[in-house]
């Protein structure tokens, strides 16, 4: 679970930290105010995880360009995520595995870039207590703290502990940073899923692709497979009582049924019944194509997960995002998920958490 997350010139944020809670988190603002910003952050670490770079083309989030992100494109200034964890059981036995017996606390992890110089900076923390910070600055790859080192790899490593061989034995407090990096990757494998604002373009889109091949935890980068999903789901018995699901979650906008399939070779349809009546979940309205992927991914979700969900309140007024938000609740509750939404509308569910943004 993610306790908080500190961004600083990311897109329309200059800087910003929040705190967010097990359950159902919603990062309230109007328009420009940076809420789209925020959670793009996270998930851009979140998508690098235990890559050797940034990857901005990802399964969660497409960026294209590096400098999209930069706060008034300015290739100079300094970009910096920290993401602060709470460390359950399944982080906590890799880190045991590694030799480090810690049963709870927290782990931070930062990074931070200047894209015009090709700088890095990174942190790793344990239950807030300073382990390594390290980098390429100056075109010297370095740990800075605890003491002064040389790295033999340049540490564009994201959240990944390579990024921390050193060219000599390093001390305790360095290999203990790295065990804890290697605990957190594992430990956040299949946890962790976006869908953005951009989920309600891919209706009409084809994909040339393998239903067998998709994941079994995700709907897809952005929901983009939301219909392929759909369809397997339909088609492979062990995901019966999870469809149940799915059309119990969408009766809060009145849908009847749904169902998807093939209407040329590589051209899959979805098909939405309401009032009686049969249609194609393209003409459908706003709230229901925005909503589907949500429901979907919430049905998918492991245990334990968190879900990032831009934009939950699209097409949607007061009443049918308060409707959502109580299904969202209810999925948040029962498999213990962290739910992190972002709205212009204020929402009434009780137990959520508003995190409110004014200006970025």
């Amino acid at each position: 679970m993610i306790i908080e997350a500190c961004v600083g010139n990311f897109k329309a944020i200059k800087s910003a930290c929040m705190e967010f809670s097990k359950g159902l988190n919603v990062v309230l603002g109007p328009p420009s105010s940076g809420k789209s910003s925020i959670l793009e952050a996270i998930t851009l670490i979140m998508q690098s995880r235990g890559e050797d770079a940034l990857i901005i083309e990802g399964r969660l989030l497409m960026i294209h360009d590096i400098v999209d992100v930069l706060r008034n494109m300015d290739t100079s200034s300094k970009v910096a995520v920290s993401l602060k964890f709470s460390i359950d059981d399944q982080v906590s036995s890799f880190l045991k595995d590694t030799g480090v017996n810690v049963n709870s606390g927290s782990i931070t992890y930062s990074y931070s870039f200047i894209h015009s110089l090709g700088n890095v900076e990174q942190e790793v923390w344990l239950n807030d207590n300073l382990l390594v910070a390290f980098g390429r600055v100056n075109d010297k790859n370095l740990i800075f703290k605890p003491e002064p080192l040389d790295l033999c790899i340049t540490p564009y490593h994201v959240m990944h502990e390579d990024a921390l061989e050193t060219c000599s034995d390093p001390p305790d407090s360095v290999k203990v940073a790295k065990a804890v990096l290697f605990s957190l990757r594992q430990g956040l494998r299949d946890r962790f899923f976006f869908i953005g604002e951009n989920r309600l373009a891919w209706w009409k889109r084809t994909f040339e692709t393998t239903v067998d091949l998709l994941p079994d935890y995700s709907v897809g980068g952005d929901a983009q497979y939301t219909v392929h999903q759909l369809s397997r789901m339909l088609t492979v018995p062990s995901y019966r009582e999870q469809v149940k699901e799915i059309l119990s979650g969408m009766k809060s906008l009145n849908v009847e049924d749904i169902t998807a399939g093939f209407i040329a070779p590589n051209r899959l349809m979805g098909f939405i019944k309401a009032k009686g009546s049969w249609g194609v979940l393209y003409n459908a309205g706003l709230g229901v194509r925005s909503i589907l992927p949500l429901i979907v991914q919430l049905v998918l979700a492991p245990k334990g997960s968190t879900i990032i969900i831009d934009g939950v309140d699209i097409g949607l007024n007061e009443e049918s995002l308060d409707n959502i938000l109580g299904v969202v609740s209810n999925y948040a509750e029962t498999k213990n998920l962290q739910v992190i939404v972002s709205s212009r509308l204020r929402p009434r569910v009780s137990n959520a958490r508003i995190i409110e943004l004014t200006e970025a």
